[in-house]
């Protein structure tokens, strides 16, 4: 590490539980698993991440149908999937359509403006995978005053839409702005009443992602 500062390395072999902190001692990140689905990747995500943070998580980008489960998910899914870690694509771009092409260009740009807050900020887990017909996950970043929310809908159940996400470890007497469309929020309106959550692609397989700013 002293000779080769800029060298990153990633060791192998995380779904087989074999990481562990001496290997990270000697490595930057981890490959988390071969099961690059993104829907199994919600739950590996969330067990991994009971140890180890997002800052070591490797996770892809991969094709569909998964070359491995055959399960066909939308490209915004999965890039959503993946940038809850450090992402990377594993995909054959030749074969990716123009539409794609520009949608994966889109993906990059935002990983890109919100992976410091995802690799370096802390962590809370707001709905857990399998629970429900909603996944959601926050990262809070103390030094920016920023706030990502990652919402999943593996699967749509009948009934009324899903109440205001309440977020967590919010100053209640702060001020909360949406990044993308202006809408401000007290903290204590986010951590009790909850955050609206967004309109989604209808159907299953949906995501979005959330980008807050704290401001005074």
């Amino acid at each position: 590490r002293n000779d080769i500062p800029h060298l990153r390395i990633e060791a192998c072999a995380g779904g087989g539980g074999r990481v562990d902190l001496s290997i990270l001692e000697r490595t930057d990140q981890v490959w988390t698993s071969d099961n690059t689905d993104a829907v199994d990747r919600l739950a590996i995500h969330h067990g991994f991440s009971q140890v180890y943070p997002a800052a070591v998580m490797s996770a892809w980008v991969t094709d569909s149908p998964n070359p491995l489960t055959g399960r066909i998910v939308p490209l915004r899914f999965r890039f959503h999937s993946a940038m809850a870690g450090v992402m990377g694509i594993g995909g054959d771009l030749t074969r990716w359509t123009p539409e794609d092409l520009d949608e994966a260009r889109q993906m990059v740009e935002l990983y890109k403006d919100i992976r410091e807050v995802v690799q370096h900020g802390r962590q809370y887990r707001l709905l857990p995978p399998g629970q429900g017909p909603l996944a959601a996950v926050q990262y809070s970043d103390a030094n920016t005053d920023r706030i990502v929310v990652f919402v999943w809908r593996v699967s749509t159940s009948f009934g009324p839409s899903h109440p205001p996400l309440r977020l967590q470890g919010l100053n209640p007497e702060s001020t909360v702005e949406d990044e993308d469309t202006g809408t401000q929020w007290s903290g204590a309106t986010l951590t009790g009443f909850g955050l609206p959550i967004p309109d989604m692609p209808r159907g299953d397989l949906s995501s979005t992602v959330v980008r807050l700013r704290r401001v005074t």
